[in-house]
């Protein structure tokens, strides 16, 4: 939705035509009945980014084909105005759109695309009127983009983001990242730190690539898009704070939407990076379990390893290096795993950590998520806060985190120490 629709609460329906070639790309997109400029524009793009259409036959052959199709444009409910968004929440901070029942106000300021440009301010009400009650902190700041499944982009790209904090430092609100010519990459909506709702990413010709939409607390499901638009994948992760992410495939399709996987069963294939390459990754999956022979290769169609699997038991692995050098392992991945085991972890977190004063004065207790990586000697780095509760214990958190460092057995991927992320929640409990 255009942001200047927005503001002017604009709701209808642009219709458009084109022709579907035989190859399954559009071409010749015209507005047959436009609703206003700004609008018609963005039906256009997004009709224009759809090239996986099945075209039209005659005498079993492809055949160019015209069509119509509309374009829904409506309001979302929210308080549009033209340099800044107001969200009304209930006296349980719960959102809310009737303004006459609410308790608090949130305003963010905007630019002429609808994107935060300043601090968002929290009003309480009082009265009839509205004060000052809190105030987020509004960033812009680079940051390089780690890519592990476009191919056609390199291992990393420059970008930046948009983002709000609040007096803890936590992330709040809707994180925007774009690449850096300013076209979008990512909106990722946040609460305290994590990653709420729908998240959605993009390819750099503005098709979505993926997306990931949260189920509770531990689970989201994912789908992923190639370029052309048409649907790549479907699938479920297992997100648990003191292990790996557990991933389930549910269906998977070529780029021309022929099915490949169905219901967890087929052959599947997985694109990744390992050292800066492009990883393409093949085999049988039963059930969304391997079963039979894995085989991964690199772009240039050299040999990466071969792995065998029983119903999703893992059974034997070979790994080939450039030279054609061949190790033998018998496990594909281990998990970092802190010296003397979880007990032992626990009684280092015990002895270490000392309740913030702060924290103890105003009675606060509650648990701290560290996110950080382990890297191939054991040592800990990037440690960042997730989700806080202020008042010192999230500095506390991340100083007895720092102190761990040294004292992790590394994670292993066939064969091979790697850096692994890790999440490692953290209580604090009055007493």
């Amino acid at each position: 939705m255009p942001y200047p629709a927005e503001v002017s609460r604009i709701k209808g329906i642009v219709i458009l035509s084109g022709v579907v070639e035989p190859n399954g790309t559009v071409s010749e997109v015209k507005t047959l009945r436009s609703l206003r400029p700004d609008c018609d524009r963005e039906a256009m793009r997004v009709l224009s980014l759809f090239n996986a259409w099945k075209p039209a036959l005659k005498g079993g052959q492809p055949v160019r084909q015209q069509f119509t199709y509309p374009v829904r444009f409506a309001p979302t409910g929210l308080d549009y105005k033209q340099d800044r968004v107001s969200r009304y929440f209930d006296d349980k901070a719960l959102l809310i759109t009737d303004e006459s029942k609410a308790s608090y106000l949130l305003d963010t300021p905007v630019d002429t695309l609808g994107y935060p440009n300043g601090d968002p301010i929290i009003y309480r009400k009082s009265g009839k009127n509205w004060k000052e009650f809190d105030r987020y902190q509004f960033k812009k700041a680079p940051f390089t983009y780690h890519n592990d499944h476009d191919p056609a982009l390199p291992d990393s790209v420059e970008a930046y983001r948009l983002q709000t904090f609040d007096k803890k430092g936590i992330v709040q609100e809707t994180q925007y990242s774009f690449f850096a010519d300013g076209s979008l990459l990512s909106v990722e909506p946040h609460s305290d730190g994590l990653g709420s709702r729908s998240s959605l990413y993009y390819y750099r010709n503005g098709t979505v690539k993926r997306l990931e939409e949260s189920i509770d607390e531990k689970k989201t499901q994912e789908w992923l898009w190639y370029p052309n638009g048409q649907l790549r994948q479907i699938a479920l992760r297992d997100l648990s704070a003191e292990t790996s992410i557990h991933f389930q495939l549910i269906s998977q399709f070529d780029s021309t939407g022929h099915p490949t996987v169905i219901k967890g069963t087929g052959q599947a294939t997985y694109a990744s990076r390992s050292n800066g390459k492009l990883l393409l990754e093949s085999g049988a999956l039963k059930n969304s379990l391997k079963d039979g022979e894995w085989i991964g290769r690199f772009r240039n169609d050299q040999l990466a390893y071969r792995e065998t699997y029983e119903n999703g038991k893992f059974l034997t692995g070979k790994l080939y290096n450039e030279k054609g050098d061949v190790m033998t392992y018998d496990e594909p991945e281990k998990q970092p795993e802190f010296k003397g085991g979880m007990s032992a972890l626990g009684r280092f977190l015990g002895s270490t950590i000392r309740y913030p004063v702060e924290a103890s004065r105003a009675r606060v207790q509650g648990r701290v998520v560290i996110g950080f990586v382990i890297d191939t000697e054991g040592n800990v780095e990037d440690v960042k806060v997730m989700k806080g509760i202020g008042y010192g214990a999230d500095e506390e958190a991340v100083r007895v985190v720092k102190a761990t460092s040294g004292k992790w057995t590394p994670g292993i991927q066939r064969g091979r120490k790697v850096k692994v992320k890790y999440t490692m929640p953290i209580n604090f409990a009055y007493q």
